[in-house]
């Protein structure tokens, strides 16, 4: 699969390295520019794969997030979520998580990115890569 550089959003994110419970930030985000049609109409999805099988934590849940500054730290919008994932199903190879988001992004947000709300214990393992796609693996 070909991914887009600039529409990466995070590339082997640890998410399990003495994670507390709590909400992480991806580490990059994408800058929507002005226009926010990225694929001219077409369907978007965020895809987020697992490297590395999550342990430690009780669950995961994935949200796709606007904000006006690229860390993604002012005041994130939510615009689709998971439920909260059993780490014991987040395991390295399996299926992607797909997450439609809508197109044109109706926001006046200029920065996507993803945050990781993290339940439960301390983890010790989970590694994931996230991009913004235009088929849904």
């Amino acid at each position: 699969m070909y991914i887009d550089n600039l529409l990466t959003i995070c590339t082997s994110q640890d998410l399990g390295d003495s994670q507390a419970p709590g909400t992480v930030l991806s580490e990059n985000s994408v800058d929507l520019g002005a226009a926010k049609d990225l694929s001219k109409g077409k369907p978007l999805y965020v895809v987020i794969t697992v490297e590395e099988s999550f342990v430690g934590n009780t669950s995961v849940a994935f949200q796709v997030i606007t904000d006006s500054v690229a860390t993604l730290a002012d005041t994130p919008t939510v615009h689709v979520s998971t439920p909260a994932i059993a780490v014991g199903s987040l395991t390295a190879g399996r299926e992607p998580i797909v997450l439609p988001i809508a197109n044109p992004l109706s926001v006046s947000e200029q920065y996507l990115g993803i945050q990781f709300v993290i339940v439960g214990g301390t983890g010790t393992a989970g590694i994931v890569s996230a991009h913004i796609g235009f088929d849904a693996p």
